[in-house]
């Protein structure tokens, strides 16, 4: 049933980003040159961003990060997960999956890609829901949240953001990953990546909706979080790699810990 543009905001849901992205979904899993390839460049950064916080908090020693199993035990929501790319790695690695989508067209493909790799599809559910929707049935119940590359697409952050803080159990993370809110990010993700480039599909982003660190910080301080680590990264077109970098003025790697007396300093 389609909905109307009012219907969808009063999800939390931008109307433009339903209609954009529902036509690219057929190709999600295409990772040399589908409108998603540099998420899925994106993935080996991001799960090394996640061994390394799930160690600095005291959920896995460091000698678990190299075993198939490491994951084993922890709930983990991937929030706005598309079509499942960061998912799927991350259930292999036997985390107990949820992954969640208010766009039906990328849930539909995530489980039709998932459904044949009979060793991971037991370990992931999909839903296609907000996390404003699946917070009134999920309380303190994930390990870890994950918000990577969403924040810059929904109308309301600080509602995503007060929802994810209550599927979490005390003492776990959220991983934030997305765009700074300056001219850089501007010029780099959108002028030249969506129009000179095109390494992302035209019209995936807008500037207004771009969040700074320190917005993201203070609106978890208030929800009983505290920020542990606050990265910047750059993207590699030669060599389609992600990497750290000290300077966070155009994307960023936000993690933060909910409540303050487990924290292990």
């Amino acid at each position: 049933m389609l909905q109307s543009d009012k219907e969808l905001l009063d999800r939390n849901i931008l109307p433009s980003e339903q209609k954009s992205f529902s036509p690219l979904a057929k190709d999600w899993w295409n990772k040399k040159n589908g409108p998603a390839c540099v998420i899925h460049d994106m993935n080996d950064f991001r799960i090394k961003l996640i061994f390394d916080y799930l160690i600095s908090t005291g959920v896995l020693k460091p000698w678990q990060r190299n075993q198939p199993d490491a994951l084993q035990g922890l709930k983990i929501l991937d929030l706005g997960c598309g079509g499942g790319i960061l998912t799927e790695p991350l259930a292999r690695l036997k985390a107990q999956m949820t992954g969640i989508d208010p766009n039906e067209d990328l849930i539909a493909v995530a489980k039709e890609h998932i459904e044949p790799q009979k060793d991971i599809s037991d370990n992931v559910v999909y839903l296609t829901e907000t996390i404003e929707e699946h917070c009134e049935k999920f309380s303190n119940y994930y390990d870890l949240v994950i918000c990577s590359e969403v924040l810059d697409h929904v109308p309301d952050r600080k509602s995503i953001l007060v929802a994810a803080s209550k599927v979490l159990k005390n003492g776990g993370s959220i991983f934030v990953s997305t765009f700074n809110k300056t001219f850089w990010s501007w010029f780099l993700a959108i002028v030249c990546g969506e129009y000179i480039l095109r390494v992302i599909p035209r019209g995936s982003h807008h500037y207004n909706m771009f969040i700074s660190p320190q917005e993201v910080s203070d609106i978890l301080k208030e929800l009983n979080f505290k920020t542990k680590s606050l990265k910047g990264f750059l993207y590699n077109l030669i060599t389609r790699k992600f990497y750290v970098h000290n300077w966070i003025g155009f994307s960023y790697a936000l993690h933060a810990v909910k409540g303050k007396e487990n924290l292990i300093e």
